[in-house]
């Protein structure tokens, strides 16, 4: 999946390792993960998430 976005943030196709529910984040350039459209991305305790798959260079993905 292409990350769309601009200098700011971007969206990408995420995962949550413990459930493995899937949904759509922004990444913050500090590489954070906030999920889109909703305030829990998942029933977990404490999501673990995972971007799934970028057209970033190895070094970049968070």
């Amino acid at each position: 999946m292409t990350l769309v976005g601009n200098d700011d943030k971007q969206r990408a196709a995420a995962t949550c390792e413990h459930c493995g529910e899937f949904g759509i984040v922004q990444v913050w350039p500090d590489g954070s993960l906030q999920p889109l459209g909703q305030s829990n991305f998942c029933d977990c305790e404490s999501p673990e998430l995972q971007v799934l798959a970028t057209d970033l260079d190895h070094d970049e993905i968070p």
